[in-house]
């Protein structure tokens, strides 16, 4: 998740791409070609569907854990929100040749078992924190995430630097994007256009969020019936590149009500949705609060807009993601042209660029 978006254009809600959502109106994204070179299709669902190592974090409950290669650092991927391990699997088996590459499905996603209560970044967080010490993963390790994962790990890093050796974030989801960006807005842009997308984006995340509460709701009264009306509101959609046996399995599990649960839950609690952490965030995150861990925030670019809430949102995104390279004293923040929100699909060879030169810089400090 990178930030909500406002429903000037509600077929593609570009600012919850992240979720791959926004009312089941959201484009697919497309895969760039040279990506079926790196991980088939068949291949990816040999790798990914199913149960792989299930880590028992606390009693009765385990996360999925998918881990590739040997040797190396670690790198461990957190995906965005809705999503779990198999959405890097263009990416993945290409860093486990020079590290041990590991990706999980958070508590009630993919194969992972539900959790009690709400599923906030902190829960999360902790989540992650007990399947590292639980599976023995080597520490300190590389963190990788994409939309709402990338404020996990983002968070995760902050506070727990000594486990952290560098992160590539994709598309960040951003906490306090108003306070952070209000006056630049309003003196780029001017104030009423300003407050005009900030009242818009405060409107269209309680939409969501009532939303997908809704599907919740449904899931759990009498269950959502595959390619139903319903379920296309209710779900994230289908990864052509990633092949019709995920595509199946796809379906499956998002007809579950643990599904339902976790994405309501992730949706309501996340940066967007609960503002109650903000004060924390506030103070947590300042600039160097990294030191010199290396950070690399790629971010795609949207095809040139005539709607100036669009321009403002573009302009907005970009200051929030250079602030949030600015955490490290070697954050770098990049463009990423010819892609969509899921950078790790449209443009799997530069997210592959960006982790293997993290490893290269944490291994040189």
């Amino acid at each position: 998740m990178s930030r909500p978006r406002r429903p000037s254009k509600i077929a593609l809600a570009p600012r919850f791409r992240s979720l791959g959502l926004a009312l089941a109106l959201l484009a697919i994204p497309a895969v760039a070609a040279a990506a079926e070179a790196i991980a088939p299709a068949p291949r990816i669902a040999v790798a990914y569907v199913g149960p792989h190592r299930m880590v028992e974090i606390q009693k009765d409950r385990r996360l999925n854990l998918v881990c590739m290669g040997a040797t190396g650092p670690t790198v461990l991927f957190d995906a965005g929100g809705s999503d779990w391990s198999v959405v890097w699997a263009l990416v993945q088996p290409e860093i486990a040749r020079q590290a041990v590459a590991c990706a999980y499905d958070r508590a009630g996603l993919g194969y992972s078992d539900p959790a009690r209560g709400d599923r906030s970044p902190a829960t999360i967080t902790e989540d992650l924190h007990d399947l590292i010490k639980a599976a023995g993963l080597k520490t300190p390790l590389i963190l990788v995430g994409h939309s709402l994962g990338g404020f996990n790990v983002k968070l995760y890093a902050a506070l727990h630097p000594d486990e952290v050796a560098g992160l590539v974030l994709l598309d960040p989801a951003e906490d306090r994007t108003w306070p952070r960006t209000r006056e630049a807005m309003a003196a780029k842009f001017g104030g009423p256009l300003a407050a005009r997308a900030e009242l818009l984006d405060q409107a269209w995340v309680g939409k969501l969020v009532r939303h997908f509460a809704d599907c919740d709701a449904a899931a759990r009264a009498k269950g959502l019936e595959a390619g139903s009306m319903l379920y296309r509101r209710c779900t994230d959609p289908p990864r052509p590149k990633l092949g019709a046996e995920v595509a199946a399995e796809r379906e499956r599990l998002q007809i579950t009500p643990a599904y339902q649960a976790a994405q309501a839950s992730e949706i309501a609690s996340s940066v967007y949705g609960d503002h109650a952490a903000d004060p924390v965030y506030e103070r947590l995150f300042h600039p160097g609060v990294l030191g010199r861990r290396p950070l690399i925030v790629l971010h795609h670019v949207d095809p040139p807009s005539q709607d100036e809430l669009d321009v403002l949102d573009a302009a907005q995104g970009i200051a929030l993601h250079r602030e949030t390279a600015r955490l490290s004293m070697r954050g770098v923040e990049r463009n990423v042209t010819g892609s969509g929100h899921y950078i790790e699909l449209d443009a799997p060879d530069t997210v592959i660029a960006a982790i293997r030169e993290v490893i290269a810089m944490s291994n040189a400090k």
